[in-house]
C-alpha cells in the first residue's frame, strides 16, 4: 500500500512538473503582434518606438514642450531608419507628406497617438500608401518648439528595408 502511494505522489508531482513546464513554454511564446489594441514593436535596425515614445513634456518660459530622453539626442541629424504605419495628411494613394505613428490607424485620417509616437515625414518620392506597417530611411531631427506640437520630423525620407 505504501508503495503504492508513493507511486502516485511520484506520477503527482511529475504531472504538476509537467503542467507547469508546458504552461511556461505556452506562456513564453510571443503573440503576434495586435495593430488595433497594440504599439508595433520595436524593429531591429530601426530607431525603436520604446525609445521615441520615452520623450516627456515639460514646461518651460510657460510653454510646453518635449524633453527628449539623453539617448535620443545623439540621434539629432543622423540618417536613421523608422518603422510605422502611415496617417495621411492629405487624401490620395500616394503621399509626399505624411505622419508615421507606432498605432495603426483605426481610420485613415484619424490621429492615433500623441506627439511621442508620431513623426512627421517628408518623402524624396511619394510613396504609397499602405495599411501595413513600412520602413522609411531619412535624416531625423528632434524639434523642440515646433508650432504643431510634433516632436520629430524625418526628412529626405525614403522607402527602405530592415
Amino acid at each position: 500500500m505504501r508503495s503504492a502511494l508513493r507511486s502516485l505522489r511520484a506520477f503527482g508531482l511529475a504531472a504538476g512538473i509537467a503542467l507547469a513546464a508546458a504552461g511556461h513554454a505556452a506562456h513564453a511564446q510571443q503573440a503576434p503582434h495586435d495593430p488595433q489594441t497594440q504599439m508595433l514593436p520595436d524593429a531591429r535596425g530601426a530607431v525603436p518606438w520604446s525609445l521615441l515614445t520615452r520623450t516627456s513634456i515639460q514646461k518651460v518660459d510657460g510653454r510646453l514642450g518635449p524633453k527628449f530622453p539623453d539617448a535620443l539626442r545623439p540621434l539629432h541629424g543622423q540618417t536613421v531608419k523608422l518603422q510605422g504605419y502611415i496617417i495621411p495628411l492629405e487624401p490620395g494613394l500616394k503621399h509626399r507628406r505624411l505622419l508615421l505613428s507606432a498605432w495603426s490607424p483605426s481610420c485613415p485620417f484619424c490621429l492615433t497617438a500623441g506627439p511621442e509616437a508620431m513623426v512627421e515625414v517628408q518623402m524624396r518620392r511619394a510613396v504609397a500608401h499602405s495599411l501595413d506597417a513600412i520602413v522609411l530611411q531619412g535624416r531625423l531631427q528632434l524639434l523642440d518648439n515646433d508650432p504643431a506640437g510634433l516632436f520629430y520630423r524625418l526628412v529626405d525620407a525614403e522607402p527602405a528595408a530592415l
